[in-house]
């Protein structure tokens, strides 16, 4: 299968970019089937995915939205209504329906509101495609995290599994702090080994895998094209393009951009095959309407 190598630098070269990259896989088909697939093409690009983002106030989520999508929150309004209740935040950086972040409250509120949350939850969580959990690097105060993620999020989760995704952020703030290479915008040696450890412990309190935990520093540049290759690794493949469609195109990996498009030709693949499936479908319900006769 013959790929783009790198992701184009805006949305209409990303559209004409794959449109090219479909009729090269598709040169023997017909006519139909070709337009068939375009179509499919600009509904899967167009798809868009929604997020659920967790954490205690000053986590960066802000910090974070900016560097990978080129501009701050914006377009706030009630989920369900209310106060301490979840907030939308559409991202439309570069098309009109963007990528949908859900702010999900919990973490920093009061624990005797646990209930009316967990209510909350289990409404959203059929909504969500992924959830983002967000801990600054120096922060060692993780048993309010672990309270909130034991008691309303994974009772929730049994019900509605949703992949959830763990971010060590503000990471140049972690000690010693002033070891932090301000000219290759990376940690220090012994900051590294603090990063390592911390991902170790944060591990061991959630009871989940560290390939499970991106290490970042937003305002550094440091770790977003990680961080969103395992986004894009957690989402259903129809998702995985909201977010490449989105995000600046320095934060894409070439790793990130060719599994797009190898479960992109899955999904048209699977399209193609439910069309062909149709149509014999139909031809055979003819065949037995005309024996009938």
């Amino acid at each position: 299968m013959n790929t783009p190598t790198n992701p184009p630098k805006s949305t209409p070269p990303l559209q004409a970019c794959l449109g090219q990259w479909l009729d090269k896989q598709t040169r023997h088909l017909s006519a139909d089937y070709r337009q068939y697939l375009q179509d499919e093409l600009q509904k899967i690009v167009s798809y868009q995915a929604t997020i659920g983002v967790m954490g205690k106030s000053g986590t960066g989520k802000s910090s974070l939205c900016n560097a990978l999508f080129g501009q701050e929150e914006t377009a706030v309004s009630d989920v369900t209504g209310g106060t301490r209740y979840p907030q939308e935040i559409t991202l439309a950086s570069q098309t009109g329906r963007g990528i949908s972040l859900i702010d999900m409250p919990g973490v920093g509120e009061s624990l005797q509101r646990n209930a009316e949350y967990c209510a909350q939850y289990q409404a959203l969580l059929p909504k969500l495609d992924l959830i983002l959990w967000l801990i600054k690097a120096d922060d060692r105060a993780l048993s309010l995290d672990q309270q909130c993620y034991q008691e309303l999020l994974q009772p929730n989760l049994a019900e509605h599994p949703i992949p959830v995704l763990f971010v060590i952020s503000q990471a140049d703030k972690i000690e010693p702090c002033r070891e932090w290479d301000e000219q290759q915008h990376r940690p220090g040696a012994l900051q590294q080994e603090n990063l390592d450890l911390k991902q170790r412990v944060i591990a061991e309190s959630f009871n989940i895998p560290t390939s499970h935990i991106s290490v970042i520093a937003a305002a550094e540049n440091y770790g977003l094209p990680e961080l969103v290759a395992n986004i894009v690794r957690a989402l259903p493949h129809e998702r995985k393009w909201g977010v490449v469609r989105e995000t600046k195109p320095e934060q894409i990996s070439n790793t990130t951009w060719q599994l797009c498009l190898a479960c992109l030709w899955q999904l048209l693949r699977n399209r193609l095959g439910d069309l062909a499936r149709k149509g014999n479908t139909v031809m055979t319900d003819k065949l037995r309407t005309l024996r009938g006769h």
